[in-house]
């Protein structure tokens, strides 16, 4: 090989290392990271699941509770944060008067003390009280459970707004075309006073086009609540983020360029029923706005994104996990830092937020340091570089 050609062999190697790495680190520099401030870890039972897709904080006084869905079980668990221990187990029965049906999704609040709603995936709301039914509602018109689906994540957690409850509304999926799925709303409330349950204004947005279709994780939306008492959505596919203002019963779309800077780009599914090797590779392929979560001591945003992992092929596609980046925002939704967190560390569904700061649980099976005994999370506070 000439010294020319070597020459241009580096220069090319070098162009093409450096591009790679702007992919991972971000096109735009801030002056703000997320940085880990501490890890804390707590013992479970054998009975309870490392894993919780819904999690509530309550703060009474100085001490702060941690009230989480236990996985694949009918049971909610209340931990005291400040000592790791757990204080409360509420299990829901599977038979009888008092059964709870597909607890697993719902969506579940506290609304007074040891009260709580439930809204499930087979269209019921339940009020109960410790473990006994108080009142049931049956919302279903379909005869298969699927009329009004709600179900409840750490991503579209349940909210209380003055005597409403707003629940995640997962459209109907009996024979839908795309077209009819995004026209479908994905906002429900539940007024405590009168009992009653109505849809509220929110679909999909334009960025749904009527003859794409996506996998299910690119349709779930998330919102958050903020201290103007607005809920904050973000959509699996669209950069913008929508304010929905409940007194008018509107979803407004908030006109500011909030593009993750780790060249993040959206393929579409094909429309037809895939195979898992596919549907696992469709998924990963694509980038994925996951979730937005308001910090309300600090009046932040996080917003975690999801990035297609490295060297992905159709046969790994189910192991492999998404790279993970976190974007805060400022009160007015300017993004002021956005972070790529350590590969196969983090679990993306487990997260929540309390006085110190945003909580991600590293309870993940690729993680070499995960251990399913322990609940584990990592605290991150935002620092200056």
């Amino acid at each position: 090989m000439t010294a020319k050609c070597l020459r241009f062999l580096m220069v090319f190697v070098l162009v093409f290392l450096s591009c790679a790495e702007e992919s991972k680190v971000g096109k735009k520099e801030y002056t703000r990271k997320l940085t880990v401030k501490k890890n804390v870890k707590i013992p479970i039972d054998g009975d309870v699941h490392y894993k919780s897709w819904q999690i509530h904080i309550k703060d009474k006084g100085d001490t702060t509770y941690l009230v989480r869905k236990n996985y694949f079980k009918n049971q909610i668990i209340e931990y005291n944060w400040n000592t790791g221990k757990k204080v409360r187990t509420l299990t829901f029965k599977r038979k009888g008067p008092n059964k709870v049906k597909k607890f697993d999704s719902a969506g579940f609040i506290e609304i007074a003390d040891s009260i709580y709603a439930i809204a499930t995936g087979r269209s019921r709301l339940y009020i109960v009280k410790n473990d006994s039914v108080l009142l049931k509602n049956n919302y279903d018109d379909t005869g298969k459970g699927w009329g009004l689906i709600m179900n409840g994540f750490n991503k579209n957690l349940p909210v209380k707004v003055g005597d409403e409850l707003f629940f995640f509304r997962n459209p109907p999926f009996d024979n839908l075309n795309p077209s009819q799925y995004y026209s479908s709303y994905l906002l429900v409330k539940y007024n405590v006073n009168t009992n009653s349950l109505q849809e509220c204004s929110v679909k999909y947005p334009d960025a749904y086009k009527p003859d794409e279709c996506w996998c299910f994780p690119q349709l779930r939306q998330s919102f958050t609540l903020n201290n103007k008492g607005e809920l904050i959505f973000s959509f699996p596919i669209d950069s913008y983020l929508y304010r929905y203002v409940i007194e008018k019963d509107t979803l407004i779309k908030i006109n500011k360029p909030l593009q993750s800077g780790f060249n993040a780009e959206f393929t579409p599914s094909e429309c037809k029923e895939l195979s898992p090797e596919k549907y696992h590779y469709s998924l990963k392929k694509s980038a994925v706005y996951e979730a937005i979560k308001y910090d309300p001591y600090r009046n932040l945003y996080y917003r975690i994104v999801l990035l297609p992992p490295d060297e992905l092929t159709k046969k790994n596609a189910k192991q492999k996990d998404f790279y993970i980046a976190v974007m805060t925002l400022d009160a007015d939704f300017n993004i002021i830092a956005e972070d790529m967190l350590p590969y196969n560390t983090y679990d993306y569904d487990d997260f929540f937020v309390t006085k110190e700061g945003f909580w991600l649980s590293r309870n993940n099976p690729n993680n070499p340091d995960f251990d399913e005994n322990f609940m584990s999370f990592d605290l991150f506070t935002l620092t200056e570089k």
